[in-house]
Protein backbone atom coordinates (compact mmCIF):
# COMPACT_ATOMS: atom_id res chain seq x y z
CA UNK A 1 0.00 0.00 0.00
CA UNK A 2 1.69 3.41 -0.81
CA UNK A 3 2.40 5.73 1.95
CA UNK A 4 0.12 8.45 2.55
CA UNK A 5 1.78 11.97 2.60
CA UNK A 6 -0.42 13.45 5.50
CA UNK A 7 0.84 16.44 5.01
CA UNK A 8 -0.09 17.51 1.38
CA UNK A 9 -3.17 15.24 1.41
CA UNK A 10 -6.01 17.60 -0.47
CA UNK A 11 -8.66 15.69 1.59
CA UNK A 12 -7.52 16.89 5.16
CA UNK A 13 -7.24 20.24 3.95
CA UNK A 14 -9.33 22.74 6.13
CA UNK A 15 -11.63 24.47 4.25
CA UNK A 16 -9.08 28.11 4.65
CA UNK A 17 -6.59 25.85 3.12
CA UNK A 18 -5.77 25.50 -0.77
CA UNK A 19 -3.50 23.17 -2.00
CA UNK A 20 -0.19 24.16 -3.18
CA UNK A 21 -0.26 25.07 -6.92
CA UNK A 22 2.85 23.72 -8.79
CA UNK A 23 4.37 26.27 -11.17
CA UNK A 24 3.12 25.40 -15.09
CA UNK A 25 5.27 25.40 -18.39
CA UNK A 26 3.30 28.92 -19.02
CA UNK A 27 4.79 30.39 -15.63
CA UNK A 28 7.97 28.92 -15.96
CA UNK A 29 8.65 30.81 -18.94
CA UNK A 30 6.62 34.26 -17.64
CA UNK A 31 9.28 33.84 -14.61
CA UNK A 32 12.50 34.01 -17.37
CA UNK A 33 11.22 37.00 -19.33
CA UNK A 34 10.21 38.69 -15.65
CA UNK A 35 14.16 38.19 -14.65
CA UNK A 36 15.51 39.61 -17.93
CA UNK A 37 13.28 42.80 -17.38
CA UNK A 38 14.36 43.10 -13.70
CA UNK A 39 17.96 42.41 -14.84
CA UNK A 40 17.73 45.01 -17.21
CA UNK A 41 16.17 47.46 -14.12
CA UNK A 42 19.23 46.43 -11.82
CA UNK A 43 21.69 47.81 -14.60
CA UNK A 44 19.52 50.95 -15.64
CA UNK A 45 17.84 52.01 -12.53
CA UNK A 46 14.45 52.59 -14.60
CA UNK A 47 11.69 49.87 -16.04
CA UNK A 48 12.50 49.57 -20.19
CA UNK A 49 10.32 51.98 -22.21
CA UNK A 50 9.34 51.26 -25.82
CA UNK A 51 9.21 53.91 -28.01
CA UNK A 52 11.57 56.24 -30.53
CA UNK A 53 14.98 56.48 -30.27
CA UNK A 54 15.17 53.62 -27.73
CA UNK A 55 17.47 50.59 -28.29
CA UNK A 56 16.07 47.03 -29.70
CA UNK A 57 16.69 45.18 -26.78
CA UNK A 58 15.21 47.79 -24.33
CA UNK A 59 11.73 48.11 -26.89
CA UNK A 60 12.05 44.08 -27.06
CA UNK A 61 11.94 43.96 -22.70
CA UNK A 62 9.41 47.04 -22.59
CA UNK A 63 6.91 44.82 -24.81
CA UNK A 64 7.99 42.11 -22.60
CA UNK A 65 6.60 43.64 -19.40
CA UNK A 66 3.46 44.98 -21.21
CA UNK A 67 2.78 41.46 -22.41
CA UNK A 68 3.44 40.16 -18.46
CA UNK A 69 0.81 43.54 -17.75
CA UNK A 70 -1.83 42.86 -20.33
CA UNK A 71 -1.92 39.01 -18.97
CA UNK A 72 -1.50 39.68 -15.08
CA UNK A 73 -5.07 37.96 -14.46
CA UNK A 74 -4.42 34.78 -15.74
CA UNK A 75 -0.49 35.07 -13.97
CA UNK A 76 -1.22 35.11 -10.50
CA UNK A 77 1.44 32.45 -9.48
CA UNK A 78 3.97 35.47 -11.20
CA UNK A 79 2.99 37.37 -8.29
CA UNK A 80 5.47 35.98 -5.74
CA UNK A 81 8.49 36.42 -7.76
CA UNK A 82 7.91 39.48 -8.69
CA UNK A 83 9.54 41.20 -6.30
CA UNK A 84 9.75 44.82 -7.57
CA UNK A 85 6.24 44.90 -8.11
CA UNK A 86 6.79 45.62 -12.31
CA UNK A 87 4.11 43.60 -12.97
CA UNK A 88 1.57 43.33 -9.78
CA UNK A 89 2.03 46.60 -8.11
CA UNK A 90 3.71 49.39 -10.75
CA UNK A 91 1.16 48.75 -14.03
CA UNK A 92 -1.23 51.36 -14.49
CA UNK A 93 -4.54 51.55 -16.70
CA UNK A 94 -2.74 54.20 -18.70
CA UNK A 95 0.32 52.55 -18.08
CA UNK A 96 2.51 53.66 -21.82
CA UNK A 97 3.65 50.18 -22.19
CA UNK A 98 0.73 48.52 -22.30
CA UNK A 99 1.42 47.95 -25.69
CA UNK A 100 -2.27 47.57 -28.10
CA UNK A 101 0.22 45.60 -30.27
CA UNK A 102 -0.24 43.08 -26.96
CA UNK A 103 -3.82 43.98 -25.40
CA UNK A 104 -5.43 45.12 -28.34
CA UNK A 105 -8.83 42.65 -29.00
CA UNK A 106 -8.74 44.06 -32.67
CA UNK A 107 -6.08 42.32 -35.30
CA UNK A 108 -2.95 43.60 -34.37
CA UNK A 109 -2.52 44.44 -38.11
CA UNK A 110 -5.60 46.04 -38.61
CA UNK A 111 -5.76 49.37 -39.11
CA UNK A 112 -8.15 52.08 -37.17
CA UNK A 113 -9.21 55.36 -39.36
CA UNK A 114 -12.43 56.75 -37.65
CA UNK A 115 -12.92 59.52 -41.03
CA UNK A 116 -12.46 56.57 -43.49
CA UNK A 117 -14.20 53.07 -43.69
CA UNK A 118 -11.33 50.25 -43.25
CA UNK A 119 -10.59 48.51 -46.31
CA UNK A 120 -11.21 44.82 -45.04
CA UNK A 121 -8.86 41.95 -46.81
CA UNK A 122 -10.50 39.21 -48.41
CA UNK A 123 -8.98 36.79 -45.47
CA UNK A 124 -8.32 38.62 -41.77
CA UNK A 125 -5.30 37.45 -40.35
CA UNK A 126 -5.90 35.99 -36.77
CA UNK A 127 -3.59 36.06 -33.38
CA UNK A 128 -3.72 33.00 -31.39
CA UNK A 129 -1.75 30.93 -28.63
CA UNK A 130 1.06 28.95 -30.85
CA UNK A 131 0.64 25.26 -30.12
CA UNK A 132 4.30 25.04 -30.69
CA UNK A 133 6.13 27.32 -29.38
CA UNK A 134 8.25 25.83 -27.64
CA UNK A 135 10.31 24.74 -30.69
CA UNK A 136 10.54 28.46 -31.85
CA UNK A 137 11.29 29.78 -28.08
CA UNK A 138 15.36 28.64 -28.47
CA UNK A 139 15.34 30.84 -31.78
CA UNK A 140 13.95 33.95 -30.30
CA UNK A 141 16.31 33.36 -27.20
CA UNK A 142 19.34 32.88 -29.59
CA UNK A 143 18.77 36.15 -31.46
CA UNK A 144 18.24 37.88 -28.05
CA UNK A 145 21.59 37.51 -27.04
CA UNK A 146 23.05 37.85 -30.32
CA UNK A 147 21.72 41.13 -30.76
CA UNK A 148 22.87 41.94 -26.93
CA UNK A 149 26.39 40.95 -27.57
CA UNK A 150 26.78 43.08 -30.62
CA UNK A 151 27.13 39.47 -33.32
CA UNK A 152 23.97 40.41 -34.91
CA UNK A 153 23.38 43.89 -35.80
CA UNK A 154 19.85 45.17 -36.92
CA UNK A 155 19.22 46.65 -40.14
CA UNK A 156 16.89 49.03 -41.05
CA UNK A 157 13.99 47.54 -42.73
CA UNK A 158 14.19 47.96 -46.65
CA UNK A 159 12.51 44.87 -48.64
CA UNK A 160 9.60 44.27 -50.88
CA UNK A 161 8.98 40.97 -49.53
CA UNK A 162 10.24 38.57 -46.91
CA UNK A 163 11.66 35.43 -46.54
CA UNK A 164 11.05 32.22 -44.65
CA UNK A 165 13.01 31.69 -41.55
CA UNK A 166 13.81 35.66 -41.59
CA UNK A 167 12.97 37.45 -37.93
CA UNK A 168 12.30 41.09 -37.50
CA UNK A 169 11.65 44.03 -34.53
CA UNK A 170 8.39 45.57 -34.85
CA UNK A 171 6.96 47.99 -31.85
CA UNK A 172 9.85 46.81 -30.24
CA UNK A 173 8.40 42.91 -30.33
CA UNK A 174 10.42 40.01 -32.26
CA UNK A 175 8.84 38.48 -34.96
CA UNK A 176 9.76 35.33 -37.23
CA UNK A 177 8.24 34.20 -40.30
CA UNK A 178 7.66 30.40 -39.78
CA UNK A 179 5.99 29.49 -43.24
CA UNK A 180 5.84 30.77 -46.17
CA UNK A 181 2.36 29.55 -48.58
CA UNK A 182 -0.04 29.89 -51.23
CA UNK A 183 2.15 32.37 -52.84
CA UNK A 184 0.20 34.55 -55.17
CA UNK A 185 -0.31 38.15 -56.84
CA UNK A 186 -2.46 40.48 -55.36
CA UNK A 187 -2.73 43.97 -56.53
CA UNK A 188 -0.53 42.80 -59.43
CA UNK A 189 2.04 42.24 -56.86
CA UNK A 190 3.44 39.14 -55.38
CA UNK A 191 1.96 38.46 -52.33
CA UNK A 192 1.86 35.15 -49.76
CA UNK A 193 0.32 33.31 -46.87
CA UNK A 194 2.68 33.54 -43.71
CA UNK A 195 2.61 32.22 -40.47
CA UNK A 196 3.98 34.30 -38.43
CA UNK A 197 5.26 33.91 -34.78
CA UNK A 198 5.70 36.40 -31.56
CA UNK A 199 8.14 36.11 -28.86
CA UNK A 200 5.00 36.48 -26.58
CA UNK A 201 3.88 33.20 -27.89
CA UNK A 202 1.23 34.17 -29.96
CA UNK A 203 1.26 33.47 -33.91
CA UNK A 204 -0.37 34.85 -36.74
CA UNK A 205 -1.27 33.76 -40.61
CA UNK A 206 -0.99 37.52 -42.24
CA UNK A 207 -0.30 38.20 -45.53
CA UNK A 208 3.62 38.78 -46.57
CA UNK A 209 2.10 42.21 -47.94
CA UNK A 210 0.52 43.46 -44.55
CA UNK A 211 3.74 41.73 -42.83
CA UNK A 212 6.05 44.88 -45.49
CA UNK A 213 3.40 47.52 -45.19
CA UNK A 214 3.51 47.44 -40.92
CA UNK A 215 7.56 47.01 -40.81
CA UNK A 216 7.77 50.42 -43.32
CA UNK A 217 5.31 51.86 -40.71
CA UNK A 218 7.55 51.31 -38.04
CA UNK A 219 10.53 53.47 -38.50
CA UNK A 220 11.94 51.53 -35.58
CA UNK A 221 11.10 48.24 -37.15
CA UNK A 222 14.70 46.24 -37.70
CA UNK A 223 15.39 42.97 -39.47
CA UNK A 224 17.35 40.23 -38.29
CA UNK A 225 18.03 37.82 -41.25
CA UNK A 226 19.00 34.33 -41.39
CA UNK A 227 19.97 34.01 -44.90
CA UNK A 228 23.36 32.33 -43.31
CA UNK A 229 22.34 30.99 -40.08
CA UNK A 230 26.16 30.58 -39.01
CA UNK A 231 26.46 29.55 -35.24
CA UNK A 232 23.73 31.41 -34.37
CA UNK A 233 21.58 28.01 -34.61
CA UNK A 234 24.27 25.39 -34.42
CA UNK A 235 22.61 22.64 -32.80
CA UNK A 236 19.47 23.90 -32.89
CA UNK A 237 16.19 22.80 -35.15
CA UNK A 238 15.35 25.00 -37.76
CA UNK A 239 13.33 23.25 -40.07
CA UNK A 240 12.36 20.43 -41.98
CA UNK A 241 12.44 19.68 -45.79
CA UNK A 242 9.84 17.60 -46.71
CA UNK A 243 9.54 15.30 -50.16
CA UNK A 244 5.75 15.36 -51.25
CA UNK A 245 3.44 13.50 -54.21
CA UNK A 246 0.55 15.10 -55.22
CA UNK A 247 -2.49 13.27 -55.81
CA UNK A 248 -4.08 15.52 -58.02
CA UNK A 249 -5.84 13.74 -60.80
CA UNK A 250 -4.59 15.83 -63.79
CA UNK A 251 -2.01 13.71 -65.76
CA UNK A 252 0.59 16.83 -65.75
CA UNK A 253 1.12 16.23 -62.11
CA UNK A 254 1.55 12.31 -62.30
CA UNK A 255 4.82 11.51 -61.12
CA UNK A 256 5.80 14.43 -59.67
CA UNK A 257 7.25 15.29 -56.29
CA UNK A 258 7.30 18.31 -54.27
CA UNK A 259 10.46 19.54 -52.47
CA UNK A 260 10.36 22.61 -49.74
CA UNK A 261 10.80 23.73 -46.25
CA UNK A 262 9.15 24.54 -43.08
CA UNK A 263 10.15 25.75 -40.04
CA UNK A 264 6.20 24.24 -38.54
CA UNK A 265 4.82 20.81 -38.72
CA UNK A 266 4.14 19.35 -42.29
CA UNK A 267 0.82 18.75 -41.48
CA UNK A 268 0.37 22.48 -40.76
CA UNK A 269 1.86 23.18 -44.02
CA UNK A 270 -0.17 20.75 -46.25
CA UNK A 271 -3.86 20.94 -43.83
CA UNK A 272 -4.85 22.75 -46.74
CA UNK A 273 -3.49 21.61 -50.07
CA UNK A 274 -6.81 21.71 -51.74
CA UNK A 275 -6.80 25.63 -51.70
CA UNK A 276 -3.34 26.59 -52.01
CA UNK A 277 -1.82 27.25 -55.82
CA UNK A 278 1.83 25.43 -54.38
CA UNK A 279 -0.29 21.91 -54.06
CA UNK A 280 -1.73 22.18 -57.65
CA UNK A 281 -4.90 22.53 -55.65
CA UNK A 282 -4.86 19.30 -54.63
CA UNK A 283 -4.20 16.99 -51.72
CA UNK A 284 -0.52 15.50 -51.46
CA UNK A 285 0.88 12.91 -49.49
CA UNK A 286 4.35 12.66 -47.60
CA UNK A 287 6.85 10.40 -48.90
CA UNK A 288 9.79 11.46 -46.69
CA UNK A 289 10.94 14.07 -44.12
CA UNK A 290 14.44 15.33 -43.11
CA UNK A 291 14.85 17.46 -39.89
CA UNK A 292 17.42 20.85 -39.93
CA UNK A 293 19.32 21.57 -37.46
CA UNK A 294 22.09 24.26 -37.37
CA UNK A 295 20.79 25.12 -41.29
CA UNK A 296 18.96 28.02 -42.71
CA UNK A 297 15.54 26.38 -44.03
CA UNK A 298 15.73 28.95 -46.83
CA UNK A 299 19.25 28.61 -47.43
CA UNK A 300 19.05 24.94 -47.76
CA UNK A 301 15.58 24.56 -49.64
CA UNK A 302 17.37 27.03 -52.31
CA UNK A 303 20.56 24.55 -52.02
CA UNK A 304 18.51 21.33 -52.68
CA UNK A 305 16.31 23.63 -55.79
CA UNK A 306 19.94 23.93 -57.70
CA UNK A 307 20.92 20.48 -57.38
CA UNK A 308 17.69 19.03 -58.55
CA UNK A 309 17.35 21.70 -61.29
CA UNK A 310 17.59 19.73 -63.80
CA UNK A 311 14.60 17.45 -62.82
CA UNK A 312 12.52 20.85 -62.35
CA UNK A 313 8.96 21.17 -64.05
CA UNK A 314 7.60 24.64 -64.44
CA UNK A 315 3.90 24.35 -64.16
CA UNK A 316 0.75 26.89 -64.27
CA UNK A 317 -2.48 25.71 -62.53
CA UNK A 318 -5.76 28.00 -62.83
CA UNK A 319 -8.11 28.07 -58.95
CA UNK A 320 -11.66 27.90 -58.87
CA UNK A 321 -11.79 31.95 -59.28
CA UNK A 322 -10.13 31.41 -63.02
CA UNK A 323 -6.69 33.11 -62.15
CA UNK A 324 -3.72 31.03 -63.20
CA UNK A 325 -0.61 30.78 -61.02
CA UNK A 326 3.17 29.22 -61.45
CA UNK A 327 3.76 26.40 -59.32
CA UNK A 328 7.27 25.89 -58.63
CA UNK A 329 9.25 23.39 -56.42
CA UNK A 330 7.59 20.44 -58.44
CA UNK A 331 10.96 17.54 -59.79
CA UNK A 332 10.38 14.96 -62.08
CA UNK A 333 12.72 12.48 -59.76
CA UNK A 334 12.40 9.40 -58.08
CA UNK A 335 12.34 9.81 -54.14
CA UNK A 336 15.95 8.16 -54.16
CA UNK A 337 17.24 10.57 -56.22
CA UNK A 338 15.76 13.35 -54.47
CA UNK A 339 17.20 11.96 -51.11
CA UNK A 340 20.71 11.45 -52.42
CA UNK A 341 20.73 15.46 -53.36
CA UNK A 342 19.19 16.43 -50.03
CA UNK A 343 22.02 14.35 -47.97
CA UNK A 344 24.88 15.86 -49.98
CA UNK A 345 23.47 19.68 -49.17
CA UNK A 346 22.98 18.65 -45.43
CA UNK A 347 26.45 16.50 -45.36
Amino acid sequence: MPEIDYLNDDLLLTPDEKPKATRTPVIDRAVEVLQRIEAFVAETGAEPVSEPGRNVRERMLANELAGLRASRNELEDLAEHDTRGLVFRNAKSGDPLNDPLLSDPVGIFDVRDELKPIARPDYVADRRPCPDFERFEPLFEQVRQSVENGSRKPQPFRQERVELGEFFTLKGQLVHVADVRDEHRRNDKPDARLRVIFDNGLESNLLMSSLVRRLYEDKDARRIGTTYAGPLFEGARTGVVYVLRSLSNKPEASGLLKVGTTAGAVEDRISRAEAQSAFLFAPVEVVETFELYGHSAKETEKRIHEALRSHHVALRVTGLDGRTFNATEWFKATPELIEAAVRKVLA
